[in-house]
């Protein structure tokens, strides 16, 4: 008999979609900061708090149905090609699509090698963004830089480091089990294919964006 995740796979695509549009708007409430910039920090820090909390169920639900690569909702009937992937002290058992596994299997391999230069490309800016956002929210200057230039500077290593993640993984070797040292809800959302054509894109763009402003204040 077939599952109520597996009878719908288009409310699960659906949801899936509309989690993961909660990160955009994180990242449009933190780089536009549309005033009050207070209340722009607040919200995103709510949303982001809170997307573990619908993010995580989710992930458990379409673990067994859903490609980790492609997001493809697969049949009851589709041959098994599991890749094990190790989330903290969880040992997850994600499904693929017939010849998807590899290309999973080499991009976690290469976040977990890379995971301390990823982890200071994304945290250290988003981190400065932050501080220099409370600050401007209490009405205080910022000590390092204005919040435009700590902005610029977030979107370009941020754009940047997502990039390394968007096309390093394709030298990477393929093993498994791999640890995932980022929230792994975050790749069951659309699939990790599509999520690296976001992370191409959007990294790109903020590339250009974060050094336009930088050379052209």
């Amino acid at each position: 008999m077939r599952s109520s995740s597996d009878s719908r796979p288009l409310a699960i695509q659906v949801l899936g979609v509309l989690l993961f549009l909660f990160i955009p708007v994180v990242l449009f409430l933190f780089v536009r900061h549309p005033a009050p910039v207070g209340l722009s920090l607040a919200a995103g820090v709510v949303l982001m708090v809170g997307h573990r909390r619908l993010a995580r169920p989710y992930m458990t639900r379409v673990l067994p149905v859903k490609c980790v690569w492609c997001n493809r909702v697969l049949p009851p009937d589709a041959p098994p090609e599991v890749l094990e992937i190790q989330a903290g002290k969880e040992m997850l058992r994600a499904r693929c699509c017939p010849g998807h596994r590899r290309g999973a299997a080499k991009y976690f391999a290469f976040l977990d090698a890379w995971r301390w230069p990823l982890r200071l490309g994304i945290f250290v800016p988003l981190l400065l963004l932050l501080g220099a956002l409370l600050m401007t929210a209490l009405g205080r200057e910022v000590p390092l830089a204005p919040l435009t230039v700590i902005t610029a500077w977030f979107q370009l290593l941020v754009g940047i480091t997502v990039n390394l993640a968007a096309f390093g993984y394709l030298l990477a070797p393929e093993r498994s089990p791999v640890a995932v040292p980022f929230p792994v809800h975050n790749f069951f959302l659309l699939g990790v294919r599509i999520l690296l054509w976001v992370f191409r894109l959007v990294g790109i763009w903020w590339i250009w964006k974060g050094a336009s402003y930088l050379v052209h204040p």
